[in-house]
């Protein structure tokens, strides 16, 4: 009888105590059914009761960019569900590829909510290879949603829906305040260094490039940034002086 009360005193104890709790403070990440997904697993929940958000995040993120550095053609749509984009030239063709990705996008940041990188890569990637411009919005809010002061996300979204309406100098203007930003996604920088390419404004192409080429951690963004200057040079797009005088500056701006 006494260690039945000791029992039922503890669990009055513990209901006060996180009836206070939730009263008092805001716990910083929302509840476990908003992880679930198609793509979630019983390991997701583990890793949730365990307390290891960030690291179930971070294994969930590796298998995304592995998922999406395949040929994408292993999950497409079926050939009916297809038919209605086939005819859109704005889809070019690659809205089946990767039918998962916004999916696993998800699932990283419904996780662990505060993993920018994988709102900025997933929306760009979404939007700017897939042209799956809602999709892109869609994970670009939830970040907003989840982080409301990191402003490259209302940059981003707000570049994806001026190019989806067609004014494109309102996304110039978005991306030119996004690439200011250190972690600024590549694509987003290719998308800028391209869009000054085809409009003649070689000498800011050539900034991007630059910055590119002394800012990226992965080989093939530092060699496509090699390819772009050289093919500038080689055109004769900018001359090799102005092209010195970049490197100059951006060397001696990255050793102070």
């Amino acid at each position: 009888m006494k260690t039945d009360l000791i029992i039922l005193s503890l669990f009055i104890v513990l209901a006060l105590n996180g009836w206070w709790v939730d009263k008092n403070f805001d716990y910083p990440y929302p509840p476990p059914v908003n992880i679930v997904t198609e793509k979630t697993a019983p390991l997701d929940f583990a890793g949730f009761l365990f307390g290891m958000r960030r690291i179930v995040a971070d294994v969930n993120w590796i298998q995304t960019i592995q998922y999406y550095g395949g040929g994408g053609y292993e999950d497409e749509v079926t050939e009916e569900e297809y038919k209605k984009y086939a005819d859109d030239p704005k889809r070019k063709g690659e809205y089946g590829r990767y039918r998962y990705l916004l999916d696993m996008c998800r699932k990283c940041v419904r996780i662990d909510p505060y993993f920018k990188f994988v709102y900025a890569y997933g929306g760009t990637s979404l939007a700017w290879n897939l042209t799956r411009y809602d999709e892109a919005i869609e994970l670009l809010n939830e970040g907003i949603e989840n982080n409301p002061d990191f402003y490259p996300f209302h940059l981003y979204a707000a570049a994806i829906v001026f190019f989806r309406e067609g004014k494109f100098e309102k996304v110039i203007e978005k991306l030119e305040e996004a690439v200011k930003y250190p972690d600024c996604p590549f694509k987003v920088k290719l998308i800028l260094g391209n869009i000054y390419n085809k409009q003649g404004k070689y000498e800011k192409a050539a900034n991007i490039w630059v910055d590119v080429y002394f800012t990226a951690k992965k080989t093939d963004e530092i060699e496509t940034a090699k390819y772009k200057l050289t093919k500038l040079i080689t055109q004769k797009r900018i001359s090799q002086e102005f092209m010195d005088e970049l490197l100059t500056a951006k060397e001696k701006s990255i050793s102070k």
